[in-house]
């Protein structure tokens, strides 16, 4: 449980970072952060992610973490844009294909959170 909640922690630090350097760029460099390693550490997640992977965990919080890795990163563009900041890759908050996959992403976990929600209620019955 431990190992699943310091994944998440460290996976929203990284998107962070990495979204700062494409609103501000350079602002890692400068901090003596290279960029190569924010991809490098999300390949180590994923990796420890599919070791370390529990169905009863991701059955427990798998909404709450789509949830959480939907909207966090919208926040931080919304941010990052108010401090004034400008993507260079694209990912703006005036992106039409953000917002259908943004929106794709929440209909998707909508779905398998209902579909969860009456698998619970049957197997109640």
């Amino acid at each position: 449980m431990k190992t699943y909640w310091l994944l998440g922690i460290v996976l929203l630090v990284d998107m962070t970072l990495l979204l700062v350097d494409d609103y501000f760029p350079g602002a890692l460099s400068s901090l003596g952060i290279p960029v190569w390693s924010l991809y490098a550490l999300l390949g180590v997640l994923v990796l420890v992610s599919l070791l370390t992977h529990n169905p009863e965990l991701e059955k427990r919080f798998g909404h709450h973490e789509l949830i959480l890795l939907s909207v966090y990163p919208m926040l931080v563009m919304v941010l990052l844009t108010f401090l004034g900041g400008e993507s260079e890759s694209g990912l703006s908050l005036t992106s039409p294909l953000l917002w259908i996959i943004w929106g794709t992403v929440l209909w998707m976990g909508w779905r398998d959170y209902q579909k969860d929600k009456e698998q619970d209620g049957q197997a109640t019955e």
